[in-house]
């Protein structure tokens, strides 16, 4: 367990977990998810729930979908195992990389294919929901929620998550991906900014990422078409949120609108990226060899 043992190897850290680089001795690289367990916001026995939604995503078949390829349950932590994901996050291609710009038709292929996995049941994060309990946490909301500017403005009151709430925090993705701003900057949350500025239709060319908009008529058309799916899913609302397959509906329907594009992008969201591709979740560990508590899912 030498990789999560160094600070050095660290790539990522959430409220929940903490991502590692991990090299094998042939010198392929991994990605290792540590998840802590001695928080009291993981509810008693969920080793064994996490351990079957782990066994239910590892038989996913979903190209949209990162799995993990084994996973290691120990008294105090979880660890993940995944392919390396080069590329780095989906923030930093978007809001960090300095010179060069995602294009229309990457973004559109990223919303179509975080759409689809959301459309499919166990995916993303192995379903935290099942088992951890907001209220025995001694963090604040946003830590328990997700990240500042995700957060569906009703959890301030049901502490619950929900496919709407889901849909929420999709929404504000589809926002980062037509803007080009982060989900918070300067303290205001992207889609508070959106929502006040989205009152006069008019103006709605203002809201876009102007570099990426005004490459062509057919992509300022399609951003449009889909800053519209992405105001109702942010709405404060949740009974006016469309469900998640009328919102992978909408997305398609907003192809029709392009005329030029490169159509073959098979580009996935993610936390991290495998060759090229954007996708759902990632972590993983550097173990010379899988012991007898390592679970291979595939």
């Amino acid at each position: 367990m030498k990789a999560v043992a160094d600070p050095s190897n660290i790539m990522l850290k959430t409220r929940f977990s903490t991502y590692y680089k991990a090299m094998m001795p042939s010198g392929v690289s991994y990605f290792v998810k540590k998840l802590n367990w001695s928080d009291k916001i993981f509810q008693l026995g969920s080793h064994e729930k996490f351990g079957e939604e782990l066994e239910v995503l590892g038989k996913l078949c979903n190209s949209n979908v990162m799995i993990p390829l084994a996973y290691v349950l120990t008294v105090d932590s979880a660890y993940l195992f995944y392919d390396f994901a080069p590329k780095g996050t989906l923030s930093n291609v978007l809001h960090y990389r300095r010179g060069s710009t995602l294009d229309w038709a990457s973004r559109y292929s990223i919303a179509i294919g975080v759409s689809q996995v959301l459309n499919e049941p166990q995916v993303g994060d192995i379903e935290l929901c099942k088992v951890i309990d907001p209220l025995k946490s001694t963090s604040n909301l946003s830590t328990v929620a997700g990240s500042v500017g995700y957060i569906p403005p009703e959890y301030a009151y049901t502490m619950r998550v929900t496919a709407a709430g889901n849909v929420y925090s999709f929404g504000v993705v589809l926002l980062e991906l037509l803007t080009g701003k982060p989900a918070v900057s300067g303290g205001t949350e992207l889609a508070k900014w959106v929502l006040s500025n989205s009152k006069q239709q008019n103006k709605w060319d203002q809201i876009l990422d102007v570099s990426v908009s005004k490459t062509s008529p057919a992509v300022r058309s399609q951003m449009l078409a889909v800053l519209k799916v992405a105001l109702a899913c942010v709405s404060v609302s949740p009974e006016s949120r469309p469900k998640m397959k009328s919102v992978l509906r909408m997305l398609l329907n907003a192809s029709k609108t392009r005329e030029a594009g490169n159509e073959d992008n098979e580009l996935l969201f993610s936390v991290l990226s495998v060759n090229g591709k954007w996708l759902c979740a990632s972590g993983i560990i550097e173990l010379n060899t899988f012991t007898e508590n390592c679970q291979h899912l595939r």
